[in-house]
C-alpha cells in the first residue's frame, strides 16, 4: 500500500487495519524510500513530513523521540525567526542585510580553515553551519534540498 500510494501506510492496532498516515490529521508522509535491514526482519521508511506543522508524533512533533536537535532544530528555529524576528535583532539583520551575511560566512569559513584542535574545528564548523543555514532559509532552501544535492 505504501509503495503504490507513495505515502506512509502502517498497521494500526486500534483500527485493526491499514492506516494511511495523515488521512485524519493532515500530517501526512511522502514516501522517499523503504529499506530492508541486514537480516530482512525490519523495514525503514524514509519520508518527508507534510502538514502544519509537519508532524509525525501524537504530540505534534516531527518524531516520537523528543525535540529535534542539531541542524534540524536550527533550521526550524531559523524558519520561525525569519517570520517573527523583531526589528533590530541579529537574526533580522542577517536575513535583511546580504552584505552582513556574506561577511559572516567568509569570516567563519576563514576561522574554520585556521582552526587546529578538534574542539576549535567543531566550534568553527558549527558557526559556519549556522550562517550557511541562515543563507539557506533566506533563499527558501531546506536541509532536505541540501541532502538531495549531497545524495546525487
Amino acid at each position: 500500500a505504501s509503495i503504490v500510494s507513495k505515502r506512509g501506510v502502517y498497521w494500526s492496532r486500534s483500527r485493526n487495519g491499514l492506516w494511511k498516515k495523515g488521512d485524519t490529521s493532515g500530517a501526512w508522509q511522502y514516501l522517499r524510500s523503504i529499506e530492508v535491514d541486514c537480516d530482512s526482519d525490519a523495514l525503514r521508511y524514509a519520508v518527508y513530513q507534510h502538514g502544519t506543522p509537519p508532524a509525525f508524533c501524537h504530540f505534534n512533533r516531527r518524531n516520537c523521540w523528543g525535540d529535534e536537535k542539531g541542524l534540524g532544530a536550527l533550521e526550524k528555529t531559523l524558519i520561525e525567526r525569519k517570520k517573527t524576528a523583531p526589528e533590530g535583532s541579529y537574526s533580522k539583520r542577517l536575513f535583511d542585510d546580504s552584505n552582513l551575511l556574506r561577511s559572516k560566512l567568509v569570516e567563519e569559513a576563514q576561522e574554520l580553515f585556521e582552526a587546529e584542535s578538534k574542539d576549535e574545528v567543531a566550534s568553527e564548523a558549527a558557526d559556519l553551519m549556522y550562517f550557511a543555514m541562515v543563507k539557506c532559509v533566506k533563499a527558501g532552501v531546506g536541509l532536505e534540498d541540501v541532502e538531495n544535492w549531497l545524495n546525487r
